[in-house]
């Protein structure tokens, strides 16, 4: 495997599996650098291979930077790259892209865990009905609940 600079000055090694070998990736980041070389448009991913904990430069070729758009997978979302025969004109392999999973983007995990602690406020204030509690109340007791959860 070569070395690669992905654009912050760390240098990895590029992820290129043999021919037929499935490797198990996560993605380290939301966004790919992207950029043009002489070859056209590229798109740098940060992955780290599950198996072996080596974190790697992946250059996902169009078709796959847009599976990997097209599916929303950001950090910590996992799938598998197998290298494949594939006679396109000069090109004779090509990338296919397996999904293991996909992370909840932080903002949707952030929403869930906010609806999660405003039902369980709500739940609070019903169970005590002999205290004459306010929205405020509500408010202010989901807050800390989300807080505690988020820290």
């Amino acid at each position: 495997m070569t070395q690669n600079n992905n654009g912050n000055g760390v240098q990895r090694a590029k992820l290129d599996p043999e021919l037929n070998q499935e490797v198990r990736v996560r993605l380290l980041r939301d966004k790919p650098y992207t950029g043009t070389n002489s070859v056209g448009k590229y798109y740098l991913y940060s992955v780290v291979n599950t198996e072996t904990g080596e974190e790697l430069s992946f250059f996902a070729p169009e078709d796959v930077h847009n599976i990997i758009v097209e599916k929303k997978l950001g950090k910590d979302s996992e799938f598998l790259i197998k290298k494949v025969l594939h006679q396109n004109g000069s090109k004779k392999t090509k990338l296919e892209l397996s999904l293991v999973s996909v992370a909840a983007s932080q903002t949707d995990n952030l929403k869930e865990i906010m609806r999660q602690c405003l039902a369980e406020a709500i739940d609070i204030v019903r169970s005590l009905p002999d205290i004459p509690f306010q929205g405020e109340d509500i408010r202010a007791i989901c807050s800390g609940l989300f807080i505690a959860r988020t820290r």
